[in-house]
């Protein structure tokens, strides 16, 4: 306990002392003219005390015909004394527990010298401090911008609303079931201005948020692992577009890249060769009006992708025709290895769900990218990386699709940046699928009207889809870094407090010299971390740690979706989204029974 606590402990017991004692004269003198009628005159200054202590009367002056009540006044101020004594107690022993408690720990960091005042995040951080850019940022907006038009919006810290500018690429990190959706995601999906793509394993913001995106525009769902429990969503051809040479190879390496041949770290040649193989097949089914069926075939075994060279030497693009058949009649060996990433990538089209989803009809609306990004429409990509059904690869191609519009778009915009900027909410895309141009887009697409928000459970989760460098220059990247308590990776803890700084802290030590019987204090000044990794890992559930550019760290309050105005509409919307998926689980499942019934049935004929 340092010397300046010890002044205010001291200062307060003898203020509070002071206060008793004086809260007893006027007890005695209230009782004595409640009995005598009138206000009694002491002869000496400790006349109360006197009276308490041991019960004479001779500090006041007589009152005639009126004898004081001596005992109730003794017996009522023991009482009082006990009671303050309990009290007392009971306040140090409150105090005491409230220092174990999360409230404590949160405010004695709110003390220390090295996070942001309040000035410094009314000035960097405020909704006043994103709308300095809202007419650079949103060029074509008609009315007074808002905060959430031109910044991502966080939480809170000392009182003051906090934003990021759209500019700003975010990554948030947290453990699972942190409050990673329910305090930040879902209010930045809701609040989201813009055209918005969001990546999703489970419905948590999908359901949430549904409701609310529509007001906003047209939704669509990509959903081919039917997660979504909706009975209609997006549905997307992979060759669609891949006449285009350029488009094909684009398309080519992002589903190999969302593949786990693609966040291999040590197969990277097999890698880009089955991206190459890949280009050369979805281009043969553009050009000849082939399906997903055909490609599945194709890719599936490397005899039947003869009849791909075949489109290729007639309709496709001079020499690639030649080229796949260089690599069909090629080393056996070579071959095996290439085509493995090729049958990992078709492999999802097996299955009739994931292959109807891959094929549009005349009667489905055909996705249009630059309308998408012409409104506040939002797409969500819902699937999973493991099972026999994982999407990672179509749903990477998709989302690449969307962002190399909007590259394009906004090079042909005033000041190369998109009129309405895209967000790209990326929940949980580590466990989705590798996609290649995510460092690159985090470190250049703010400045295109492209904004990035990434949600991780812990960094070395992107190392593992994508390489540690990758993983790196994603973290770096990110201009504002938000992190939940729980974290159990001590190395990269250990980075962030290295990245927090240090704070001056002044130590007072007394020393006793039994030989000249007096005693000496010494004041010392040490650095210390502002924050260190056992105190990063314990930050309670709804608070967030923020560092923002070259400024100093600040706590966020991040207060769940439910502490929102329109909460209520936000739950109506909820709960009947929720009503309409139970209904379609319901129905799939009585029609699995129904069908597990009749091959029981036939079982039993035979």
């Amino acid at each position: 306990m340092g010397q300046e606590r010890r002044s205010l402990i001291l200062v307060g017991v003898m203020a509070s002392l002071i206060t008793l004692g004086l809260g007893f004269v006027v007890l005695v003198e209230a009782m004595i003219s409640a009995a005598c009628g009138q206000r009694p005159q002491g002869t000496n200054p400790i006349a109360a005390l006197q009276l308490l202590v041991t019960g004479s009367t001779a500090g006041y002056a007589e009152i005639a015909g009126c004898a004081f009540p001596v005992t109730a006044i003794r017996v009522t101020a023991g009482l009082i004394l006990l009671a303050a004594i309990a009290a007392a107690i009971a306040g140090a022993i409150g105090y005491a527990r409230w220092k174990q408690t999360d409230a404590a720990f949160v405010a004695e960091l709110r003390r220390r010298p090295g996070f942001a005042t309040r000035s410094e995040v009314r000035k960097h951080l405020s909704a006043r401090a994103v709308l300095r850019n809202a007419r650079t940022l949103r060029p074509t907006l008609t009315r007074r911008p808002t905060a959430a038009d031109v910044g991502w919006p966080l939480g809170e810290s000392r009182h003051v609303d906090v934003y990021v500018s759209i500019e700003d690429s975010v990554v948030l990190e947290g453990p699972p079931r942190g409050g990673k959706g329910f305090r930040v995601l879902i209010p930045a999906i809701i609040d989201w201005a813009g055209p918005l793509i969001t990546t999703s394993t489970t419905n948590d913001n999908l359901t949430a948020t549904y409701r609310s995106r529509q007001q906003r525009g047209d939704v669509h769902v990509f959903d081919p692992q039917g997660l979504s429990g909706l009975p209609r969503t997006l549905r997307y051809s992979p060759i669609a577009g891949c006449e285009d040479p350029l488009v094909a190879t684009q398309r080519g390496r992002a589903i190999i890249g969302g593949t786990a041949l693609g966040s291999s770290g040590t197969n990277g040649e097999w890698a880009d060769a089955a991206a190459t193989v890949l280009a050369r097949l979805l281009h043969a089914a553009a050009v000849g009006g082939r399906q997903v069926s055909d490609l599945y075939s194709w890719g599936s075994t490397p005899g039947l992708a003869k009849a791909a060279v075949e489109i290729l030497s007639v309709d496709g693009t001079p020499g690639w025709g030649d080229g796949l058949e260089s690599i069909l009649d090629g080393d056996p060996k070579l071959l095996s290895s290439m085509w493995f990433g090729v049958q990992s990538a078709v492999a999802p089209l097996a299955i009739p769900q994931v292959r109807d989803t891959l094929s549009p009809t005349g009667a489905d609306a055909p996705f249009d990218p630059a309308q998408f990004l012409a409104a506040e429409n939002t797409l969500y990509l819902l699937g999973t990386s493991s099972g026999a059904t994982a999407m990672g690869g179509f749903l990477s191609a998709m989302l690449d699709d969307v962002v190399e519009i909007a590259r394009k778009k906004a090079l042909s915009s005033p000041g190369a940046r998109l009129p309405i900027p895209l967000g790209l909410i990326l929940d949980e895309i580590a466990n989705m699928f590798r996609w290649d141009a995510l460092p690159r887009i985090m470190a250049d697409g703010g400045g295109r009207g492209i904004c990035t928000f990434v949600v991780l459970q812990a960094l070395s989760q992107a190392e593992t889809s994508w390489s540690a460098a990758e993983a790196s220059t994603i973290w770096s990247a990110a201009t504002a870094k938000i992190l939940l308590g729980g974290a159990g990776d001590a190395a990269h803890l250990r980075d962030i407090e290295s990245l927090l700084g240090v704070r001056e802290h002044r130590r007072t030590q007394r020393s006793w010299n039994s030989d000249s019987m007096s005693h000496s204090t010494s004041e010392h000044h040490e650095r210390l971390p502002l924050m260190t990794v056992d105190e990063i890992r314990r930050m309670p559930t709804g608070i967030g740690l923020l560092t923002y550019r070259n400024r100093r760290p600040a706590l966020i309050e991040l207060d769940g979706w439910i502490e929102r105005h329109d909460a209520k509409k936000i739950t109506a919307g909820k709960t009947d989204l929720e009503r309409e998926q139970q209904t379609f689980f319901a129905a799939e499942e009585a029609a699995r029974l129904a069908r597990h019934s009749l091959a029981a049935s036939g079982d039993a004929d035979e």
